[in-house]
């Protein structure tokens, strides 16, 4: 199945992994001005990327969806050899690296077998490589999505909108539960900051169902002719901004995220031309493998920062975000050119060459992540 690739979607993935990468970077400052305060909400770049893989999912699975031709078996097949080659790669040099150092394996049974098949969040075991609990979290989404994108697609507008209003309302309803402290962890740095089971399946799933119900409204020409004016993104751009500086506006931030979302599926407009340019686009090629490698160079953002400690705190912390993030990048892309890239295509290659062998299609709807 051909599906044309919206550009701005790959590229504000990758806008999102970087911003990740810096929010982890600058993790530890106690600086209390808008841009920290800004940079302080990292976190929700995950949100981002739940909304647009269930964005992602629809557009691409969507019509045959609708057809009641999508075959669950290749969709699944499709989503190992996305995804699962860079990440246990990820995760075994991460354990090699560990062993090397320590001269000893300090992983449980049960740890190591749940990272394996990407399960670790349905028990709260740790993930070895730690950004990856959200990779855990749609791997659920990814086996729960015939039945999500049943009711998502194939429902009444008042279904549908039942389900967006009950989507938004468990983001809400946890949000609040943070800030009164009912949930949460201590090194959380916000409301939604929350990665362990069941709330981070949750968030994932609220995410996930809210992206395909935003691609079936981008199918509304009237919607596509409103998200895709200048004027609009202007305005969402000032606000999301304006947001960021706030720090119990999670919510509202959230909001905002899936509003952006709904805007760059037009493919017009400012905020599409900008997520969509070369070096944005580039990024969001290698949005994968910036996400899974960046938090293991702490240790270099650490050395120099201590390096360039002389010229003044906010000098070097600015120089060792950039340089370590230009490392980070420049493995991320050798990841992607050495094992990402070509193991999706070995992969899917052999399911192709073994397809002559007829698929079992399920009537019901299902669908892709987001870089497929």
């Amino acid at each position: 199945m051909t599906v044309k690739e919206i550009k701005a979607m790959t590229g504000i993935r990758g806008a999102a992994a970087v911003f990740v990468m810096v929010y982890h970077f600058e993790y530890r400052s106690t600086s209390n001005d808008m841009f920290s305060a800004m940079l302080h909400h990292g976190y929700l770049s995950v949100d981002l990327f739940f909304v647009l893989s269930g964005f992602v999912m629809a557009h691409v699975y969507g019509r045959s969806l609708t057809d009641g031709v999508f075959r669950f078996r290749s969709f699944l097949w499709h989503r190992v050899a996305r995804i699962y080659p860079l990440y246990i790669f990820s995760t075994l040099a991460i354990l090699l690296l560990a062993y090397l150092k320590t001269r000893q394996l300090d992983v449980d049974v049960p740890t190591l077998v749940s990272n394996m098949l990407m399960l670790q969040l349905l028990g709260n075991w740790p993930s070895i490589d730690a950004p990856a609990w959200s990779v855990s979290a749609e791997t659920v989404a990814y086996l729960l999505f015939p039945v999500i994108a049943f009711l998502c697609l194939r429902s009444s507008r008042a279904v549908a909108m039942m389900i967006a209003l009950a989507a938004i309302a468990t983001i809400l309803a946890m949000t609040i539960a943070a800030s009164l402290h009912e949930i949460g962890a201590p090194t959380s740095r916000g409301p939604l900051d929350l990665f362990f089971e069941p709330y981070a399946i949750l968030r994932c799933l609220a995410g996930f169902t809210l992206g395909q119900l935003v691609w079936r409204l981008h199918n509304d020409p009237r919607v596509v002719v409103f998200a895709s004016r200048n004027s609009v993104q202007i305005v969402l751009a000032v606000f999301a901004l304006l947001a960021m500086t706030q720090v119990q506006a999670d919510f509202v931030i959230y909001l905002l995220i899936v509003v952006l979302i709904l805007c760059l599926s037009t493919d017009h407009g400012l905020l599409s031309s900008f997520f969509g340019s070369p070096p944005i686009y580039f990024l969001g090629t290698i949005s994968f493998a910036i996400y899974l490698t960046h938090y293991r160079a702490l240790g270099i953002w650490t050395f120099l920062d201590g390096r360039f400690d002389d010229y003044g705190e906010i000098f070097g912390n600015v120089v060792a975000t950039l340089l370590s993030g230009l490392i980070v990048i420049g493995l991320a892309w050798l990841l992607h050119v050495a094992i990402e890239k070509p193991c999706r295509q070995l992969l899917r290659g052999r399911r192709s060459r073994g397809a002559s062998k007829p698929a079992v299609s399920m009537a019901l709807p299902t669908g892709t992540q987001a870089g497929d």
